[in-house]
């Protein structure tokens, strides 16, 4: 038993045999024999190391694995034209007149009362009108070389509103078409019938300073177009 824990312990097997022939010299005691003194030296052997900790998971994904939401920026928005009231506007502006308010999601009807610059571009029957507020656009710098232009393509900006039954329209070309009855400020001058004015307003080509009140078309003064 005592042997076979020195093996375990790792001791030598000589150490150990001359540790057993010491103790069994001493045990006889038949004859004064110099006692043996052994050293032994046990070194342990080397536990094995322990496998090192596996490093914990972390819970924040790394900088490149987090997404970053990219800012959209929202286009702005075009700003609004003057708002329609019943000061006559310039009749060659460059700014499309604007209707605040007004919902243009419920079909065609009327401007609010004012004067708008506009372009009578179809009748909707003897006595209805529809009309879009149109802009000029210069040309060679002068300032009645260019053409006028109404809302972009897709733009539901339109009216249309009954023409009174004393509607005046003054002609810029008169009343047959071929003269050129103008003022100073390129507007028409001689009034014609209230026939002659659904007539040219339902060839769509009408360009004019459009006076609304009360929801009807009251006055049409065309613009000289050259």
């Amino acid at each position: 038993m005592t042997f076979d824990l020195f093996r375990r312990a790792g001791v030598p097997a000589a150490a150990v045999a001359l540790l057993s022939l010491t103790a069994c010299s001493g045990a006889s005691g038949s004859s004064a024999s110099p006692t043996v003194t052994a050293t032994v030296t046990v070194t342990a052997p080397a536990s094995p190391a322990e496998p090192s900790p596996a490093p914990e998971a972390s819970d924040t994904p790394a900088a490149a694995d987090t997404p970053t939401a990219s800012a959209t920026t929202a286009a702005p928005r075009k700003p609004a034209g003057p708002p329609i009231t019943d000061k006559t506007p310039a009749p060659f502006g460059g700014t499309l007149q604007s209707d605040p308010g007004h919902d243009f999601t419920k079909g065609l009807s009327p401007s609010r009362d004012g004067v708008v610059r506009g372009q009578l571009v179809a009748m909707h029957d003897e006595n209805v009108a529809e009309y879009r507020p149109i802009k000029f656009v210069k040309e060679y710098g002068g300032s009645t070389t260019g053409h006028f232009e109404g809302p972009p393509e897709g733009d539901a900006t339109a009216f249309a509103a009954p023409l009174a039954k004393n509607v005046v329209f003054l002609s810029a070309v008169g009343c047959d078409g071929k003269d050129q009855t103008i003022d100073g400020r390129y507007l028409g001058t001689q009034r014609c019938s209230r026939d002659k004015l659904v007539l040219r307003a339902d060839k769509g080509d009408l360009r004019a300073l459009i006076t609304v009140d009360g929801g009807q078309i009251v006055k049409v003064t065309e613009i000289y177009v050259a």
